[in-house]
């Protein structure tokens, strides 16, 4: 998991794990709500972290999806071109870290001793 500033940077990287993690769990396990601060969290819907966010004094911020109603009021408006512009900043920020090969497919085994620090590495580049 890696935490992005609205401006693109890296500011968090959690350890990685092995097999199956929920997103949940793993939010958890990183202790990144140790550091949030109240609307420092942006993330898709199926996120589920809404009820972990409120326990410490933050909001999920996720997009906001017309439902019953023809159009966004103002503020609806405004609040959705924020996150969108956003999004596209931080969905900038995690391309460039897939764009290492040495991500793909399966690590050597060899190789999982260093590979927290390969990741952090290629974050922080």
């Amino acid at each position: 998991m890696i935490g992005i500033t609205p401006n693109g940077a890296i500011s968090f990287v959690s350890p990685l794990y092995c097999g199956s993690i929920s997103d949940k769990q793993l939010f958890i396990k990183s202790k990144l709500m140790d550091r949030l601060e109240p609307n420092d969290v942006m993330a898709d819907k199926g996120f589920l972290i809404a009820e972990e966010l409120e326990n410490i004094g933050c909001k999920l911020q996720c997009s906001i999806f017309l439902k019953n109603k023809i159009q966004f009021d103002i503020f609806e408006m405004v609040s959705t071109l924020k996150l969108s512009n956003i999004r596209v900043t931080v969905e900038r920020a995690i391309s460039k870290v897939r764009q290492y090969k040495y991500f793909e497919g399966a690590i050597p085994y060899r190789c999982l001793p260093h590979v927290d620090k390969v990741f952090f590495i290629a974050c922080m580049l």
